[in-house]
């Protein structure tokens, strides 16, 4: 089998996924831990129960499955999970049904998809379609990875909503994907985001639907501008700007729920265009971009609270959607020269 392997991807990537090897997969969903030093037969029934059912074969007399670990959690849109055998082993799920990402932290991963194939390792990922065969002819005994599958609807409503009109078929990814790139940190960055926030007890996502909602869009989102697809031209492409109702609707739409954590997808669905042309229209209109609006209507509000109410300032941020104090009062003192804390403090007569 050929390797298709950059040679970047004999290095492992400078992200915070890299620290999950072997040594350090314990910290990876600590919290979500489904089986451990279990046998074949349960590992392979755990698999079926998550991901798919699957036929799962060690590849060595002397098989050890000590080592072996599966954690694993389920959302709205996608499955989040870890897996290592510890032993070489095959997995073949056949047609998935799902979009489906690995993220090697460690060893060697033979995958393939159709008449597609590549060897996964850190540094190099890979991305599998719902229609097509898929196949896992050979795990090396010291690998690991971080499993993501998708909903097909989620990633196709997803696209839709970005382009402005409907797709025809399957996302034709290209299989193989390079992790060491800055795109690719960003969006590992994502993925880390959304598995600490699941793996951590009493946090938003225990609490709020919605911002688990907004991490797992912005998780599709970003595998969309960040792998090679048949559609990936058409969604970095200029457009010509939208219409100025256009943007009227999507100002209507901010102004009457302003605490919603609005994608530029879901704010390019309202508007009935594609996010690129809808950011295009924003910038010539405004100047500035839909979501940059939607903050600074976010940033009025909490200002208006801050200045009349005697409530925390983390209770003011996330009301109107500010998930992350420092960000928040990043963004409030470049708007209005002074800290959060400092305008509630002003008010209260300190």
């Amino acid at each position: 089998m050929a390797e298709h392997v950059p040679s970047s991807a004999l290095r492992p990537p400078q992200s915070a996924l890299a620290s999950a090897s072997t040594s350090g997969s314990e910290h990876v969903l600590a919290n979500r831990e489904i089986c451990r030093s279990s046998s074949l037969e349960v590992i392979r029934d755990n698999l079926g129960a998550y991901y798919y059912p699957a036929r799962v074969e060690t590849l060595s007399r002397a098989a050890d499955l000590s080592t072996s670990l599966l954690s694993a959690v389920r959302l709205n849109y996608t499955t989040l999970g870890f897996l290592r055998f510890g032993s070489e082993t095959m997995v073949d799920p056949g047609a998935l049904g799902a979009y489906h990402v690995n993220v090697p932290v460690s060893g060697r991963i033979a995958s393939e998809c159709g008449d597609r194939q590549v060897v996964a390792v850190p540094g190099t990922g890979a991305v599998f379609t719902p229609r097509d065969h898929t196949v896992l002819p050979w795990w090396s005994d010291d690998s690991a990875q971080i499993c993501i599958k998708i909903s097909k609807a989620a990633v196709e409503t997803e696209l839709e909503a970005l382009l402005g009109h409907p797709v025809a078929g399957d996302v034709r990814f290209d299989l193989g994907v390079d992790l060491t790139t800055p795109t690719a940190a960003s969006w590992l960055g994502v993925v880390r985001l959304l598995i600490d926030e699941v793996d951590r007890p009493g946090g938003l996502l225990e609490r709020s639907a919605t911002h688990r909602e907004h991490l797992e869009k912005l998780l599709i989102n970003g595998l969309l501008h960040l792998q090679n697809h048949d559609y990936l031209d058409a969604l970095l492409s200029p457009e010509p700007p939208a219409r100025p109702r256009t943007v009227k609707r999507v100002i209507d739409l901010i102004e009457t729920n302003p605490e919603a954590n609005y994608t530029i997808s879901d704010l390019a669905r309202h508007a009935g265009v594609g996010a690129r042309r809808l950011q295009i229209s924003f910038q010539e209109a405004l100047n500035t971009s839909p979501t940059g609006y939607l903050r600074k209507v976010k940033l009025e509000h909490a200002r208006q609270d801050l200045l009349t109410g005697d409530e925390s300032v983390m209770t003011v941020a996330y009301r109107w959607g500010f998930n992350h104090a420092g960000r928040f009062s990043t963004y409030y003192r470049q708007t209005y020269g002074e800290s959060p804390s400092d305008t509630a403090r002003r008010s209260r007569g300190f």
